[in-house]
């Protein structure tokens, strides 16, 4: 399974998204963009979702968007990533 997280670092929903892979483990597990930082992750983004919303996990190319979603999601799929 293929992890991607775009995000930026100002973002109160990525900081929410950032502490959960932190706290579950999951750092080394999943890619991170800063879409401010590296513009051609942002093109991706663009690409992938058509809108440049973050946070926005990409499991396998297709995006998820809310945190509180993505959460969710990783917490319910913790032992299948990795």
């Amino acid at each position: 399974m293929k992890l991607e997280l775009y995000h930026f670092e100002s973002c109160p929903y990525c900081k929410r998204v950032i502490k959960a892979i932190n706290e579950l483990g999951l750092k080394d597990k999943i890619a991170m963009y800063d879409t401010l930082e590296d513009p051609a992750a942002g093109d991706r983004l663009l690409a992938i979702n058509d809108d440049e919303q973050v946070p926005c996990l990409v499991v396998d190319g297709k995006p998820m968007l809310e945190s509180d979603e993505i959460i969710a999601w990783l917490k319910e799929n913790k032992s299948n990533i990795g």
